[in-house]
């Protein structure tokens, strides 16, 4: 590939051409620097491509996350005494969005660089990698070589396990807060009140009771009783209407303060089972036993309650792998199951949509029926197209049907919800961009409430 420096140097022999018409005593002149320049630009490109001596590799995480910004790096390290001037690109997925895949290096002779962009993966599943390319400035700076290395690599796209990592770092640092999230409190510092004791130097200032204080004339501390282990029951719903997509690619959603904008379209189930792994990780981390639910017109997944990392784990494993099906939600199939594998009483938290009357009577039938052996939170998700087209101003007659239809779905919706909530079913209505937070703080105020 020619640079603009070198087309301006095949000007030169095509100026002397065009006075040769006049001047025929340049015709050879002519020639002689039409094949001087070529020449000069092949000896340049050849030599520049052949001292050009470099490795290349790419390192990017096993496990990358849906819905988040994943690091990538290129690792470039040069073999020759030259000074290289290039350009890299990497072929990451088709369906990732990466608007930074062009990064231009200056090695000096030796040099090891690293460049990193970042990409972000739509949806769950097996994705490949493909080659690195590179393209290099020649020493003269007329021509481009070019040179691709074989980095094809496959990687898996997991549910958000960077938010994971993010939540752990806000807890080390005690910024929960500023992204959205309750306070963390202490695994074996209950709040259930047990006895009191006399005051001892080592106590808390804020467990000093000062009612007794003053009755007994003495300082008096009480005494809470270690938070006991509750279980908590994961519901999914992957029928079909957790299959539409949210957001719109290369817009970033309206999300609240401190949190991270999603700039990629998502499913619905993605939301949700990126809210289900947060859950599972911040229950375990206070010491509850957790269990996963899967459903759609058939149980898809289930894992029994248990405590721990290797238990967060397997949820993980099979969160990976649920995908939404094109089918009604089998609601009494998936309440008959927990009921009869899981007698515990638990928290039991379904995420799913409804719009329809007849999808909420049989989901309200089957939320119900969790009482009194259970406690149902009902995670609902909204669509945020639907709450665009009622909130629109109609241009035309079409606008105006299309505002009329999604005015009457919101409120079929609102109506479900409140019978729902009238029978007893505790509710989260949450935009899904706000579902992690909004679901990790509802979980957390029922175990400080100890609602369960």
């Amino acid at each position: 590939m020619i640079t603009f420096l070198g087309l301006i140097l095949l000007l030169l022999p095509a100026a002397i051409m065009a006075l040769a018409v006049t001047q025929s005593d340049l015709s050879p002149w002519a020639s002689y620097s039409a094949a001087g320049v070529l020449l000069l630009m092949a000896a340049d490109h050849l030599l520049s491509r052949r001292v050009a001596v470099f490795t290349a590799s790419r390192r990017a995480a096993d496990k990358l996350s849906v819905g988040a910004e994943n690091r990538v790096s290129i690792t470039v390290r040069s073999r020759t005494r030259f000074v290289l001037r290039m350009f890299v690109k990497d072929d990451p997925p088709a369906r990732f969005r990466t608007p930074q895949r062009l990064q231009h290096l200056v090695l000096l002779p030796f040099e090891t660089q690293q460049v990193t962009y970042r990409t972000m993966p739509p949806a769950r599943g097996d994705y490949s990698f493909g080659n690195l390319h590179f393209r290099g400035l020649s020493f003269l700076g007329l021509t481009y070589w070019q040179r691709t290395i074989a980095a094809g690599r496959e990687v898996a796209v997991y549910p958000n396990l960077a938010e994971v990592a993010r939540y752990e770092a806000l807890v080390r640092s005690g910024r929960l807060t500023q992204a959205g999230y309750h306070p963390y409190r202490r695994r074996g510092m209950g709040t259930e009140f047990e006895s009191l004791r006399d005051y001892v130097p080592d106590d808390e200032f804020r467990h000093i009771d000062w009612k007794a204080t003053a009755r007994r004339h003495k300082p008096t501390t009480r005494q809470y009783e270690t938070e006991r282990s509750q279980s908590l029951m994961i519901m999914i719903d992957t029928g079909r209407m957790m299959a539409g997509t949210v957001g719109l690619p290369g817009e970033p959603a309206a999300v609240p303060q401190g949190l991270t904008p999603t700039a990629t379209a998502m499913s619905k189930l993605d939301y949700a089972i990126n809210a289900a792994l947060m859950l599972a990780y911040v229950a375990t981390e206070r010491d509850d036993r957790v269990g996963l639910l899967a459903f759609a017109d058939s149980v898809q997944q289930f894992i029994p309650p248990g405590r721990g990392k290797a238990q967060v784990g397997r949820i993980t494993d099979a969160l990976y792998g649920l995908q939404a099906r094109l089918h009604e939600p089998d609601y009494g199939l998936a309440f008959s199951t927990l009921f009869s594998r899981s007698r515990k009483r638990s928290l039991v938290i379904c995420f799913t949509d409804l719009i329809d009357k007849d999808a909420s009577a049989r989901l309200l039938s089957g939320m119900a029926s969790l009482f009194p052996r259970h406690l149902p939170l009902l995670v609902a998700i909204r669509d945020p197209d639907l709450q665009a087209a009622a909130g629109q101003d109609p241009a035309g007659p079409f606008e105006a049907y299309e505002k009329a239809v999604a005015i009457a779905a919101i409120g079929d919706r609102r109506e479900a919800l409140s019978v729902i909530t009238h029978r007893g079913v505790l509710v989260l209505d949450t935009a899904p961009q706000a579902l992690t937070v909004a679901t990790v703080n509802r979980y957390l105020e029922i175990k400080d409430r100890h609602a369960l």
